[in-house]
């Protein structure tokens, strides 16, 4: 088995062995979308209901794995001296970041499928309308977020200011990003503010694929920008200790 898929299955069996890591990755979008569908009873297709919760439900379990759980966990393996360690083995900090980023997306594909199968047959919430713009949207959103997070671990020399640093950027990501409020409910520099924000485009493509169209393409290239640009930045700022 390759380098990276050896260190990418010993990294998942690490993660799984704390089961509140995998209720805040898995759990909690689900139990989202099942209390609010239970709550608010969708009123038909066109109801703005049908793409809020589902979406709300994906982007708040995305940043938290993202923005909280990748963070800490790397900047706690600094802290503990388990890169030093590493670094006088043949890996190299692309491989690392690489293997966080396939378990982080995996997980994340899972809750995915959960909340959509869960809300569609449990609450009739519609499944997403333009599939080809929710894969996009998604696995976009996915890897803009998880760069920002990988950077976040890049340069935090210990988990309490990983987790400090992740914490901000979560609390402030939900507020622009239009997950606390339909981004309709908002006021308009906010909504334009989170246009910008990794999460803030990730909720609104989602919410757009659901609705039937095509995410709009200044949501998906800031998605590409915070991929490209935070995760080279990642790579070329990690260090070991």
């Amino acid at each position: 088995m390759p380098a990276t898929g050896t260190l990418t299955f010993t990294e998942l069996k690490i993660f799984l062995r704390d089961p509140a890591s995998t209720i805040v990755t898995i759990a909690l979008p689900v139990a989202i979308v099942a209390v609010f569908g239970a709550i608010a009873k969708p009123g038909g297709e066109q109801d703005p209901i049908m793409t809020y919760f589902p979406t709300m439900a994906l982007a708040l379990g995305l940043a938290q794995l993202a923005l909280n759980l990748t963070p800490t966990t790397l900047a706690g393996y600094r802290e503990k001296g388990i890169l030093r360690r590493m670094s006088t083995t043949p890996m190299n900090p692309a491989r690392l970041l690489t293997a966080q980023l396939l378990i982080s997306v995996g997980l994340a594909v899972v809750a995915a499928v959960l909340v959509i199968l869960v809300g569609h047959l449990a609450f009739k919430f519609t499944l997403p309308q333009n599939f080809g713009g929710f894969l996009a949207a998604f696995v976009l959103g996915c890897t803009a977020l998880f760069a920002v997070g990988l950077l976040v671990a890049a340069v935090a020399p210990t988990a309490r200011i990983a987790t400090g640093v992740g914490v901000g950027l979560f609390f402030v990501s939900l507020v622009f990003g239009g997950v606390f409020m339909p981004a309709e409910n908002l006021p308009p520099f906010i909504v334009r503010v989170g246009d910008y924000t990794p999460l803030g485009a990730t909720m609104q493509s989602l919410r757009d694929s659901w609705s039937g169209t095509m995410p709009e393409m200044l949501h998906l290239g800031v998605l590409g920008a915070y991929t490209v640009v935070a995760g080279l930045a990642a790579a070329r700022l990690f260090r070991w200790e």
